[in-house]
């Protein structure tokens, strides 16, 4: 193969992803895989579509604690990357990004598992906070 095909793989969380490019550096928690040979590209291209497959056959709930497992993951890379940012426009930008993703979490979460902070009668008698 004249260029290699690379895949990003999470160990942890055993998470394929396609690299926009052969020379694109993976997110934290990723690692590189550049295949050279058919053989390791069908064998990648194999566990993707098993990945694929087994996201669509998930329920719900199913599907929310792996996502939510993956988005816990970023916020916490991002709030170590603040805690060694030194730059004012970077640390507004990762503060920023930090409050998205935990404000997309939160949308993400089911409803049935969200947190109920009033009671229905406070909320009429117009006494909640």
């Amino acid at each position: 193969m004249s260029k290699p095909i690379v895949f990003w793989w999470n160990k942890k969380r055993d998470h394929i992803m396609n690299a926009p490019g052969p020379y694109v550096a993976p997110p934290t928690g990723y690692e590189r895989i550049e295949c050279r040979h058919a053989h390791e590209v069908d064998t990648w291209s194999n566990r993707l579509r098993a990945q694929e497959k087994r996201i669509r056959e998930m329920t719900d709930e199913e599907h929310y604690v792996y996502e939510d497992a993956i988005r816990f993951d970023m916020i916490e890379q991002l709030k170590k990357d603040l805690s060694n940012c030194h730059d004012e426009k970077n640390r507004l930008f990762i503060t920023a990004a930090i409050q998205y993703a935990t404000e997309s979490r939160e949308k993400a979460r089911p409803a049935h598992i969200k947190y109920e902070t009033t009671q229905a009668c406070e909320a009429e008698e117009g006494i909640a906070s």
